[in-house]
């Protein structure tokens, strides 16, 4: 079972290893899972971060995706905030505040878009909570409830596990039977990462397209700079640098989200 193998990574990640431990980690995960299941987690509500201010924020650069507009219920929301940035100056939204940035670099599109994905001090710097969602999703459950079972109090930094694979080998081979990305490039990165640096690959493998952070974390942010970085001189596949950029700053422990949680309160949409 793929979530077991996620659970075994973490296991190690965190400096234990041991098959108590790992035991321990999977009686917990089955325990919120049956106390916290899909259909009964949308009433589930918890206070703990109602009072916070929450920025829930997406990136649109060069037309690649159409923005969803947020469901009326979440729009009239006092504490959250729901920001668009994008390079489109015609963009506009009825429930979206639409941020327009400049390319001062010459980002292309795609590196653009990853550029605000990840450095998030340059839009959330006035918040408790961020949430960055990809464009192609949907919001269609509460979100205090769903941070409040996704982000634990004593973590600054949130992100699903992946819903498929567990491994970069795995990410790797799916890129190349997909196209997405320099089937070469994807190579040299692996083995450098393998071969040249040693890493190891274990933690759990991470889906990109949510990231919860608290801002003003200077850890996050060094982190954010690492893994911006390796976008520069790799591939821009951000899911194959994540684990290999987290290995560099070891003081940060994630706070892993299981993906039932994800798709409980939202719903993933084809790019157009």
């Amino acid at each position: 079972m793929l979530f077991l193998e996620h659970l075994d990574k973490y296991n190690y990640s965190i400096g234990q290893g041991s098959r108590s431990g790992y035991v321990a980690l999977v009686s917990r995960y089955l325990i919120t899972y049956l106390t916290k299941r899909p259909p009964l987690i949308r009433s589930i509500g918890s206070n703990l971060y109602k009072s916070r201010k929450k920025l829930l924020y997406t990136v649109l650069t060069g037309g690649y995706d159409q923005l969803n507009e947020i469901p009326p219920s979440l729009s009239r929301s006092k504490k959250w905030d729901f920001v668009c940035v994008t390079d489109n100056p015609s963009l506009s939204s009825d429930t979206w505040k639409i941020k327009l940035v400049g390319n001062e670099d010459g980002l292309d599109p795609i590196l653009l878009s990853r550029y605000y994905k990840l450095k998030n001090h340059l839009i959330d710097s006035d918040y408790d909570i961020s949430v960055y969602l990809d464009a192609n999703i949907r919001i269609r459950g509460d979100l205090d409830s769903f941070l409040s079972h996704a982000l634990a109090p004593d973590r600054a930094l949130g992100l699903l596990y992946h819903p498929f694979h567990s491994s970069l080998e795995q990410e790797v081979e799916l890129c190349t039977r997909t196209c997405r990305g320099d089937p070469k490039l994807l190579e040299q990165q692996y083995h450098f990462y393998t071969d040249q640096e040693k890493f190891s690959d274990s933690f759990p493998h991470i889906n990109a397209r949510l990231l919860i952070r608290r801002p003003g974390d200077r850890q996050i942010e060094s982190l954010m700079e690492t893994w911006f970085n390796q976008l520069l001189d790799w591939s821009k596949r951000d899911q194959m640098s994540f684990n290999y950029s987290l290995a560099q700053h070891p003081d940060v422990l994630p706070c892993y989200i299981p993906y039932w949680l994800f798709r409980v309160h939202f719903k993933k949409l084809d790019h157009i």
